[in-house]
């Protein structure tokens, strides 16, 4: 009986089939694409925290809103940046603004997203999670994330304006 076992696992993982049984394809991570996004996403990060030793938030202007970075936690190798964005009083809101929390890993060079919407950490236990589950959540739901906060970086790349204080004479404007 246990050969039977060993061999029908065998061609389970050959067919690439789940090994619970389910009948369900095995998800597996692209890890070359999911890494060039994490990458992309440092790049993209960076260029909105100019002054990240210094300065422990950043606002920007959006057409419909405002962009709002800010410092959760900084260390020798990383920071931990919130992003989230408050939508103008008249501005028609039919989209749910982010709420992410981006880790940056200053050695590596790269940007991921550990919680989204205070739910974290993403991502299944393993690669083949059971869904439903818990958390709902899916196995890929740490790429797909990523690819999220790559298309808000970039949008906000190309509308948004910095806000600043102005100081003069010690008044500020």
């Amino acid at each position: 009986m246990t050969l039977l076992g060993k061999a029908e696992a065998r061609q389970r993982k050959q067919a690439g089939l789940s090994s619970k049984g389910n009948g369900r394809a095995v998800y597996k991570v692209d890890l070359p694409s999911y890494h060039a996004d994490c990458d992309a996403n440092y790049l993209r990060l960076i260029r909105l925290l100019p002054g990240l030793p210094e300065r422990v938030l950043w606002r920007y202007q959006l057409p419909a809103g405002t962009l709002i970075l800010s410092i959760a936690a900084h260390s020798r190798y990383t920071t931990e940046v919130s992003l989230g964005a408050e939508v103008s009083p008249g501005a028609c809101r039919w989209l749910e603004s982010p709420d992410l929390t981006v880790r940056l890993y200053h050695d590596a060079r790269m940007a991921e997203v550990i919680t989204a919407n205070g739910c974290g950490p993403l991502g299944g236990k393993g690669t083949d999670a059971i869904y439903p589950n818990p958390r709902m959540q899916r196995a890929d739901e740490r790429p797909q994330t990523n690819r999220f906060l790559a298309e808000w970086l970039d949008y906000c790349l190309a509308n948004a304006s910095a806000e600043f204080d102005l100081v003069l004479d010690g008044r500020r404007f």
